[in-house]
């Protein structure tokens, strides 16, 4: 069973159809709810494959790009190559054997069945307690069988029905060090972050920061517990601030807001306000406009995500109204999206009206319509009222010159150029006497 977005997917659809009888239950309906019922269904998506008969074949729970990473999972399973019931037939033959049981588990164990996986688990380690008998994969590096078995109980103890931590606190005895063992600590802390008494928990997560002063979510755990039971408050201030110390730049808004909650409890509202006001906000908008506009002016140029960088484009209108560099990207945007129209709202005539008085924001205006060869008849108005407010600028006469170019009008672009050049400081005369013989011979006239 796959989920609506993956079936609507034609890349999907086709690839499914060209290989199986193909049934999408949709929970919504009396049919799809039964299913769910019936397969005991825990998340979505969900690909379960059955034989003719009806018995369980496998199954793919969750999805993750690329496409064809996936294809060729699901190809596997077609094939009969590491499926549930290739192991459940082994174990069924022998059921001693520790890589069948450990695989065996470790497919339950996906499919979000705790019951099934910790026996099995548990059995895997009965047949190997001492760890020797295979390794698995497990972030970068590999692990015993034995011990991947013992996290899994752990973490399913922590996470089921009945939450009990037990067999993770003995995994974390028994397994000081290492990947897992941080992960381990991870969890208990997220746990103790929410439940848990204040005592145990208090110490478990003293225990945890000591050992794990830089882990993020180690840290995020503690002070989410200080912030709720609002005990050791200044610790808890501590723990925040170094977090957000360790991301310099970019710390993450969560942690900020947590700190500024810190501040809260403790009746210090103006620092709560340095770290998590109007300036922090501002900040944030800033940051996500320039990526918003980069994201819509990169796939503008590729014809691809069209309409997600048009709506990136018009967040950067809402979001900086006032803004004449962001008005004009995103009108940069909204044109190469070919939304001419767009673009014509956000920066053009009701533009130049609204800023008529400003000189600066004229002649950008000008050049920017100059550039796309359009509205050029209101552009040449803009460039021409930045000469009014502005006369000794040059360039404003030179806006009304790129203008003239563009309408192939040399010779009164020419007099532009002139009238620039007789307002030009020394240092800018160069500049334009270059650009004056560029047009004279582009006139002809030399």
């Amino acid at each position: 069973m796959l989920g609506q977005q993956y079936w609507e997917n034609k890349t999907y659809h086709d690839y499914f159809n060209s290989h199986f009888v193909m049934f999408r239950a949709d929970r919504t309906q009396k049919t799809g709810a039964e299913t769910f019922t019936k397969f005991n269904i825990m998340a979505t998506p969900t690909v379960l494959m059955l034989d003719p008969d009806g018995s369980e074949v496998d199954w793919h729970v969750g999805y993750g790009p690329p496409a064809e990473k996936f294809h060729e999972q699901i190809d596997k399973s077609f094939r009969g190559i590491d499926t549930y019931k290739y192991y459940a037939d082994l174990y069924a033959k022998n059921p001693k054997d520790v890589k069948t049981v450990f695989n065996l588990a470790k497919k339950y164990d996906k499919r979000y069945n705790q019951e099934k996986a910790t026996a099995l688990y548990k059995e895997a380690i009965a047949l190997d307690p001492e760890g020797k008998l295979g390794t698995t994969d497990y972030g970068k590096s590999k692990v015993p069988n034995t011990q991947y078995a013992e996290f899994q109980i752990g973490s399913l103890a922590l996470f089921g029905m009945k939450v009990d931590v037990g067999p993770m606190k003995a995994f974390l005895t028994k397994y000081r060090d290492g990947e897992m063992a941080k992960a381990g600590y991870q969890r208990l802390a997220s746990y103790y972050s929410r439940a848990g008494t204040q005592e145990e928990a208090t110490k478990f997560l003293d225990e945890a920061v000591a050992r794990y002063p830089d882990d993020p979510s180690i840290n995020s755990a503690y002070v989410r517990k200080v912030i709720s039971t609002k005990e050791n408050v200044d610790k808890g201030i501590e723990r925040s601030e170094h977090m957000i110390d360790l991301a310099m730049y970019n710390p993450d808004p969560s942690n900020v807001k947590d700190l500024a909650e810190l501040y809260s409890l403790k009746g210090q509202l103006t620092k709560a306000d340095s770290v998590y006001g109007k300036d922090f906000i501002d900040g944030r908008v800033s940051t996500f406009v320039r990526n918003a506009l980069q994201y819509a002016t990169f796939w503008s140029t590729r014809n691809m995500n069209t309409e997600s960088a048009l709506a990136m484009a018009d967040l950067v209108v809402k979001l900086k109204p006032e803004d004449d560099y962001y008005l004009r990207q995103a009108a940069q945007a909204f044109y190469a999206l070919k939304n001419p129209e767009r673009a014509m709202e956000v920066y053009g005539p009701k533009y130049a009206e609204k800023y008529a008085t400003d000189a600066n924001r004229l002649m950008g205006y000008s050049a920017f319509w100059a550039e796309q060869g359009k509205n050029l008849d209101g552009a040449l108005m803009a460039a021409k009222k930045s000469t009014e407010l502005a006369p000794t600028n040059p360039r404003s006469w030179n806006a009304v010159a790129v203008v003239y170019q563009k309408l192939k009008k040399l010779d009164e672009a020419i007099r532009m150029i002139e009238k620039a050049m007789e307002v030009a400081d020394e240092n800018q005369k160069s500049f334009y006497k270059n650009k004056l013989e560029i047009l004279k011979k582009q006139a002809g006239t030399i």
